[in-house]
């Protein structure tokens, strides 16, 4: 069983009809003995950053997420919420050592929405049967930067990180939902590879 962290504001929709073509059970919650009952951990995409870490916290889910033990996969702003701090000032998880940057401060024309190749430059049980090139579908305007726990890059006029993973925490900066079968393949080899 798989649980999406729900947060009130999160979208999962295309999420979970994704889950289910996969054949895989989930439950969508905020409770925390849902949580700790499940195998693995998704925090699905959202419109805000500032607002879900809000939600989080007004949840009681800040200290549980920190500290799961289980495999957890932030997805777009999941993946975002996993970071340290973004540069506009929001205090994130902090469970991986990098910063978000929000690119309408900076500028960054990184061309979102749209689809974008990855480059895979470290080996992972996320993008088994995934090749360099195969593109993604990025939505927000939010990225992080290349670093130590980068595990695939975006290409492009900017690069920046695709995915990355530290431990048990994993997060693509895409939209696998949004991502036809190569979207649906990460999401397979989440629940199916990492343990």
């Amino acid at each position: 069983m798989i649980a999406i962290i729900d947060y009130g504001i999160n979208q999962t929709t295309e999420l979970t009809r994704a889950l289910t073509t996969i054949g895989v059970d989930f439950i969508v919650t905020h409770n925390e003995k849902d949580i700790i009952s499940c195998e693995k951990v998704i925090i699905s995409d959202a419109s805000n950053l500032s607002k879900a870490i809000k939600r989080i916290h007004l949840f009681n889910l800040y200290s549980l997420l920190r500290f799961v033990k289980k495999p957890t996969l932030g997805i777009s702003l999941g993946m975002d919420l996993l970071c340290n701090k973004s540069n506009d000032g929001i205090s994130c998880l902090g469970l991986i050592e990098t910063d978000v940057i929000n690119d309408a401060i900076n500028n960054v024309e990184l061309r979102l929405p749209g689809l974008k190749e990855i480059e895979i430059i470290k080996e992972n049980k996320l993008f088994e049967n995934i090749t360099n090139g195969t593109e993604f579908y990025f939505s927000n305007n939010y990225h992080v930067d290349i670093s130590e726990s980068t595990i695939a890059i975006a290409n492009g006029e900017s690069k920046f990180s695709a995915a990355i993973q530290k431990g048990n925490f994993y997060g693509v900066q895409f939209l696998p939902e949004l991502s036809g079968e190569q979207g649906l393949q990460i999401l397979k080899n989440f629940i199916q590879n990492i343990s």
